[in-house]
């Protein structure tokens, strides 16, 4: 379905009576958007309003980081990079409340942050020992820890799980910690 209208990164939206502002997360999906209501908390909790998180910031969760393509850019995305950056705007409101799409609501942003932030930190180190030998996007996440043995993801959801290591991969390119291997095919990714 075509959408009704665009919504612009830090637009303060028609909404009579409110203060509810776009704030642009990609990461999840190129276009995720969450939605701050800047107003005092009606429970009075310190911090800046309520966030409604969609899938970007969820209490227990990792968020699934999408591999999505620029169709106006041939530079390869960072997708994990845009989500890190997402993450680090999030902790700046410092919202009061954080309303997800999943799980539950729950207050103290700045420490679900924090913990998703040190998550893929300790994730990326781990990638860089495994790419010791060169390795395709497939073969990593069959050797990456998941919340459960390889064999026993579903195959359909293993797509899922190979477009998070290759979101990951791509990271690590850009920080310049891993490269493809000239040549390779299918090409392999090893550390720098």
């Amino acid at each position: 379905a075509l959408p009704d209208r665009e919504i612009v990164p830090g637009e303060l939206l028609d909404l009579p009576g409110r203060r509810l502002r776009a704030i642009w997360t990609p990461g999840h999906t190129p276009g995720h958007v969450c939605l701050h209501l800047e107003e005092t908390h009606p429970a009075q909790l310190p911090g800046q309003g309520r966030l409604f998180s969609g899938d970007h910031l969820l209490p227990e969760i990792s968020p699934h980081i999408g591999l999505y393509e620029d169709p106006d850019d041939a530079t390869v995305t960072d997708p994990l990079g845009d989500y890190l950056d997402s993450l680090e705007r999030i902790d700046r409101l410092a919202p009061a409340e954080v309303l997800p799409a999943h799980q539950y609501a729950f207050t103290d942003a700045s420490s679900r942050v924090r913990e998703l932030l040190t998550h893929h930190e300790s994730r990326l180190a781990d990638l860089l020992t495994l790419l010791s030998q060169p390795l395709t996007p497939w073969q990593l996440a069959e050797r990456m820890e998941w919340n459960r043995p390889w064999s026993d993801i579903p195959y359909g959801s293993r797509n899922i799980a190979i477009a998070e290591a290759e979101a990951h991969l791509r990271r690590l390119v850009k920080l310049g910690r891993a490269e493809a291997v000239p040549g390779s095919e299918p090409v392999t990714y090893v550390a720098v």
